[in-house]
């Protein structure tokens, strides 16, 4: 399994790499930079809210049905008409009762409207989501690493003619961007749906409940029942991950939530690394569990890469914040945008750590005990973003959201170590903290002592990583060596 992960999570990167940087910074950025200030801001903060009441537009079907479908690949013919229907009537009150809460939060007119067309757009994206759950959970992992940017390819089309092709240039705004992915969506939904098709066979779109809606009910109640726990963990992890911005913009207006934006762009960024190792460990774990075959040598291989990963692009991004915001928005640099940006961009560490540990705890179905840890680290963000925003603004959000994601990753690790009996030895501790110390380090004298180019320094930063992670013995090149051997046998 260890030899599937390596070559799965090696094919994911590469596909996602070749896609989503054009996205995120050819497109999402020059979006920022070209709309009014402040613009953004609004967009970014409603495309946050969209994620508040998440729960409601998939009430955890989706985690749910990849357990499932990776344990028991017979039953998607039962499983898919009857989850898709429930999908379709959450997802209508998922859209009623975010527009309400907007209405009730005093937003005007125009946010209601821009809002309408994200909350389509997150109902078009838990869809796709779905479908590729199900394709993951019969293991065609590659087909569904090239299908997760499937939707990124086609917005890099349609938002592209919205920037660049002459017609559409001055009637350019953040609703036309919405709605150019409103376009993308729909493809990709029609593709990837096909693509399943394909795979499984002749798939059935009319639930077994249809033409009897008493059984249609205890089958709806038997699956809410299943998937509440995966539903509240959705809804707990995206509300401490996804209000800062709310509440910044609330409390103190669209410009500090742009401030913020720019910021969590990089951090967006980043994440996709994380997003994409829980994507591909979650049916492998899942169908490791069910066979009892022993789970710790992946999810140490797994976490020492992320952790490589992690602590080295944090680094280097801290190191380069100035460089980077000056590069990304000329006209809009300060310190208090690159500064910003120093602050959040460590969130990245501890995310892509409860990344790991969570999808390895949601595989074995300890959602209860999760979701403990994750309903304190809504409260404590929170909190910390009341008592911290009115004074420091988006610098206190960042500092909520690190404090935030920091307690809640050290708790997955505290539960995986008390319920499947990890131990961390000496040498295991001190490859992890001597990696890190020694990155923190070198990166400071490659930024403050050295009159090098900051392009160059920032290269020079992502070698000292990976020259420490063998150095340190992160990247085990004897296990990489056998994984290449028996790829070419």
């Amino acid at each position: 399994m260890n030899r599937e992960f390596l070559l799965n999570i090696l094919f994911l990167v590469f596909i996602n790499l070749l896609i989503k940087p054009f996205f995120i910074f050819g497109i999402d950025l020059t979006v920022q930079n070209r709309v009014p200030e402040g613009d953004y801001g609004l967009y970014f903060t409603l495309f946050n809210f969209t994620y508040l009441f998440q729960i409601l537009n998939d009430f955890g079907v989706q985690n749910f049905n990849n357990r499932q479908i990776s344990q028991h690949p017979h039953l998607l013919g039962k499983y898919f008409p009857n989850f898709l229907a429930i999908k379709f009537l959450l997802s209508v009150l998922y859209v009623v009762v975010s527009v309400l809460a907007a209405i009730l939060s005093q937003y005007d007119f125009r946010a209601i409207r821009l809002l309408s067309i994200l909350l389509f757009n997150q109902v078009l994206v838990q869809i796709i989501l779905f479908l590729r759950s199900n394709v993951s959970g019969l293991g065609h992992y590659r087909i569904d690493s090239i299908l997760s940017s499937v939707d990124k390819f086609l917005m890099l089309i349609t938002c592209g003619l919205l920037l660049w092709a002459p017609p559409f240039q001055p009637f350019f705004s953040v609703e036309f961007f919405a709605l150019a992915q409103t376009a993308a969506l729909v493809l990709t939904t029609g593709i990837v749906f096909l693509v399943l098709k394909k795979l499984a066979g002749n798939i059935r779109l009319r639930p077994s409940w249809a033409d009897n809606w008493s059984m249609g009910w205890l089958n709806l109640g038997f699956l809410f029942r299943k998937s509440f726990p995966y539903a509240l963990v959705i809804l707990l992890m995206t509300a401490y991950t996804r209000l800062d911005a709310v509440l910044l913009e609330r409390l103190e207006g669209a410009q500090h939530a742009d401030v913020y934006a720019g910021a969590y762009r990089l951090l967006d960024a980043a994440n996709m690394f994380g997003y994409l190792f829980a994507s591909l460990l979650l049916p492998m774990f899942a169908r490791m569990l069910k066979q009892k075959a022993a789970v710790r040598p992946l999810v140490s291989l797994s976490f020492k890469l992320i952790w490589a990963g992690s602590v080295t692009l944090a680094a280097a991004i801290f190191f380069a914040r100035q460089e980077l915001v000056e590069l990304m928005m000329p006209e809009r640099a300060s310190a208090y945008r690159w500064d910003t940006l120093g602050i959040l961009i460590w969130a990245f560490v501890p995310v892509c750590t409860t990344y790991i540990f969570s999808t390895l705890l949601t595989a074995d179905e300890r959602l209860m005990e999760m979701n403990r840890f994750f309903v304190f680290g809504l409260l404590l963000d929170v909190l910390l973003n009341l008592l911290m925003i009115p004074g420091w603004k988006a610098h206190g959000a960042a500092i909520a959201s690190l404090s935030t994601q920091a307690f809640v990753a050290a708790g997955m690790v505290w539960l995986c170590r008390r319920d499947f009996g990890f131990r961390a030895s000496w040498r295991g501790l001190g490859q992890v903290l001597g990696f890190g110390v020694l990155v923190v380090v070198a990166d400071w004298v490659v930024f403050e002592r050295t009159g090098w180019r900051w392009p160059v320094k920032f290269g020079a930063a992502l070698g000292t990583g990976l020259f420490s992670c063998l150095l340190f013995g992160l990247m085990d090149l004897r296990q990489l060596k056998e994984f290449v051997k028996r790829r070419n046998t």
